[in-house]
């Protein structure tokens, strides 16, 4: 009888040996599969969204990518001041630039300064200013907003270039108008005034400048 007694107490404490090594296994794949829970929720909920790319750039924790150089990229420190040690550039306004119900950022600066825009996580240079014949700005015609390159660096000849985006990556069209000099080397010789490469009157293209530079916005 003692021999049956302690025969079945082995049996219960090797079963329950057992139970306790399954619960553990159990636990640690049910551990296992909390942490990778976590970490896909983790990564949903830190998506940042666009205005919180573009705060992060300004705050100089994330850099500007290049559009026409993927591998390049700067930060809001590598702007430069002039020789004084004053800023160039300034943080304007939140706009969407580029038609497509998100704002881009403007940063303020010379020869119209620098357009951001974000997308696939990571805050891209959209357009930049660079020098006296390239000076960028925006403005709105028939409903949308048009990207501006100016040229009027040269008495007797302007020339302005707009372009019109859906979507940062999607140019969807553009103009170019300007006038010059009918002779170049006399000043007093009158203008001519051409769009889309088309000569057109004097009064055809001020009334076409009129609603473009009324809209205008600088961001010099």
């Amino acid at each position: 009888m003692k021999k049956n007694v302690v025969g079945l107490i082995g049996i219960l404490i090797v079963m329950s040996l057992t139970a306790c090594g399954n619960k553990t296994e159990i636990s640690e794949e049910t551990t296992q599969n909390d942490v990778q829970t976590d970490m896909v929720y983790n990564a949903y909920k830190n998506k940042m969204t666009s205005e919180e790319l573009l705060d992060a750039f300004i705050d100089g924790s994330v850099d500007a990518v290049d559009t026409a150089d993927p591998s390049s990229a700067w930060n809001i420190s590598d702007l430069n001041k002039d020789s004084q040690g004053e800023e160039l550039y300034s943080i304007g306004e939140r706009v969407d630039l580029d038609n497509d119900g998100e704002n881009e950022l403007v940063i303020c600066g010379p020869y119209g300064g620098i357009y951001l825009d974000c997308r696939d996580d990571k805050v891209y240079e959209f357009a930049r200013g660079d020098g006296s014949a390239i000076v960028l700005s925006y403005t709105y015609y028939n409903g949308d907003v048009w990207i501006m390159y100016s040229n009027d660096m040269n008495a007797g000849y302007e020339t302005y270039h707009m372009e019109k985006y859906e979507g940062a990556d999607n140019l969807a069209a553009e103009m170019n108008f300007g006038e010059e000099l009918i002779d170049e080397n006399d000043p007093d010789s009158g203008m001519k005034y051409f769009w889309n490469g088309k000569e057109v009157s004097n009064d055809e293209y001020d009334a076409f400048c009129s609603k473009i530079f009324a809209a205008q916005e600088n961001t010099n």
